[in-house]
């Protein structure tokens, strides 16, 4: 998908939303840009109308507009003593690489805080170019097996992977969030191979075991969308609690 240009030849994003105040999406308060379009299709997917950028879900803005909100958003993310800035989110931002890149470059002008809420579904090239301009990654993975990683987000994982270890070789921090889902994303295998594939990597300073939720079915409905799992109920306490502790036996740090 292009993303615009103004006919000043100010590039223009494709944007869904704005969130001024949000304390789940990075170090501190942060200011959240939500980008419409995400080349990924997941089958529980909570924001479906954002992810495929669908006609009267988003909003153009080129990167001055953008960078105004934020400025006047400014007072209130940086009082947090855990720092704050602002965090792109979506969707997929790397679905609008150019706009991203343009827009990191004069946040960081600025010196604000700068975090890149992802899947990693993009070119190498991408993520070194845009890396320069982000303090901290958060990786969104899906599943660690191939096959299963398809059949939930229609996509392979063998890219994915390969930009996780690209960003711990350009000693760039980055966060894990993995979604639990009973039955198909809490695996025990799976999990093990999912924590030997990540103690590796000196630069993985977080894994967000994030609760499956049915929060998203209505948007499904109203787009007269079948939702693939209508029967799956969200993890008890105590499967989160298993999952955690396959993680936590390899000392790597979970909030869940």
């Amino acid at each position: 998908m292009q993303v615009p240009e103004s006919a000043s030849g100010n590039r223009k994003g494709r944007i869904h939303s704005f969130e001024s105040f949000s304390a789940l999406d990075g170090p501190g308060i942060r200011y959240v840009i939500f980008f419409s379009g995400c080349p990924m299709r997941c089958i529980f997917c909570h924001n479906v109308d954002m992810g495929e950028s669908l006609p009267g879900t988003y909003n153009e803005y080129s990167v001055a507009e953008v960078v105004k909100r934020v400025e006047r958003a400014r007072a209130y993310f940086t009082r947090s003593r855990s720092g704050g800035g602002i965090t792109l989110s979506g969707g997929e931002p790397f679905f609008q690489f150019e706009f991203i890149l343009e827009l990191l470059k004069e946040c960081k002008r600025l010196k604000i805080h700068t975090v890149v809420d992802t899947n990693l579904y993009a070119s190498s090239r991408e993520i070194e170019e845009v890396s320069e301009w982000v303090d901290l990654f958060l990786v969104g993975l899906k599943h660690i097996d191939n096959q299963k990683h398809r059949e939930l987000t229609g996509k392979d994982n063998t890219l994915i992977l390969k930009n996780i270890a690209l960003l711990d070789s350009l000693k760039k921090c980055f966060w894990l969030r993995y979604v639990v889902i009973p039955g198909i994303t809490d695996g025990a295998e799976d999990i093990r191979q999912m924590v030997m594939f990540l103690s590796d990597f000196s630069h993985l300073e977080l894994v967000e075991l994030l609760p499956y939720h049915r929060l998203g079915i209505k948007k499904w409905d109203a787009l007269d969308k079948p939702y693939a799992l209508p029967d799956v109920k969200p993890p008890t306490a105590e499967e989160m609690a298993r999952v955690k502790e396959v993680f936590q036996e390899f000392d790597l740090s979970v909030l869940n």
